[in-house]
């Protein structure tokens, strides 16, 4: 490795113009730097006349906190939509979501033109994460008869908003665990949904879920606590949704 010369590479054909905040020292290791942003890109490695390529990306632990305010909508998809590119670090967010304008605010939103993402998982931080608290404002859109599912996702547990079933549910694996309680929700309407993961020293744990409508007092009881003899100890925090295939939904954080 240290014979290597590495330098950040940005590929001509890139829709995204990004570079990963990291860099290689003499010992020919790849350090991120003190930045506290999450960023990925690519490092060109070179040896004589041979060329090699790697990609990587660095995530910002935590507290996270993230809007869409900041971005250009400078690609325009078929319908005509024009949008940005949801944040690259983020796992699995490409093509499933993009950020939009909904209202004056920029959002992000759930695409709807491949229907083999009709259900899709994101996650925007570490793996290692535990003993947080996740809360995002979200919506479905469609109608009373056909809505998404939109949810959150707290150490491996998702806790989502099930539109035709009216619930907030906590489930993981589905088979594994899977919680639900009435909720009456609205489609284009924003709510905000809680949750967090609490440990105890056996291992053993409870997951906490809350939602109630967006400029409204936020509940002091939890609608949902799960207790789980097996709790997962950690995961990346995240996002959910699912749309039947007729209509999206909106996520912000």
């Amino acid at each position: 490795m240290k014979s290597l010369k590495w330098a950040s590479y940005i590929p001509p054909t890139a829709r995204v113009k990004s570079a990963m905040k990291a860099g290689f020292n003499a010992e020919g290791q790849l350090v991120a730097a003190d930045d506290t942003v999450s960023s990925a890109g690519a490092f060109e490695a070179s040896f004589n006349d041979l060329k090699g390529y790697i990609r990587g990306r660095v995530l910002r632990y935590l507290p996270i906190e993230q809007d869409f305010e900041s971005f250009t909508l400078s690609e325009t998809n078929m319908e005509g939509t024009v949008y940005a590119y949801p944040p690259l670090p983020w796992i699995g967010a490409r093509f499933k979501f993009d950020v939009r304008d909904k209202d004056g605010s920029k959002v992000m939103a759930k695409t709807t033109d491949n229907r083999f993402f009709q259900r899709a998982t994101v996650f925007i931080g570490a793996p290692d994460a535990k003993n947080y608290t996740i809360e995002a404002d979200v919506m479905s859109d469609g109608n009373r008869r056909k809505m998404s599912e939109v949810g959150i996702i707290n150490q491996r547990y998702i806790i989502v908003l099930k539109g035709n079933e009216q619930k907030l549910e906590i489930n993981s694996n589905q088979e594994r665990l899977r919680v639900a309680e009435d909720f009456k929700w609205l489609p284009n309407v924003w709510y905000r949904l809680k949750a967090r993961v609490d440990i105890a020293p056996d291992s053993s744990g409870v997951v906490r879920a809350k939602a109630w409508k967006k400029g409204e007092p936020e509940p002091e009881k939890w609608i949902l606590e799960v207790p789980h003899r097996t709790a997962h100890q950690n995961g990346s925090p995240g996002l959910f949704g699912f749309h039947p295939r007729i209509c999206g939904c909106i996520l912000i954080m």
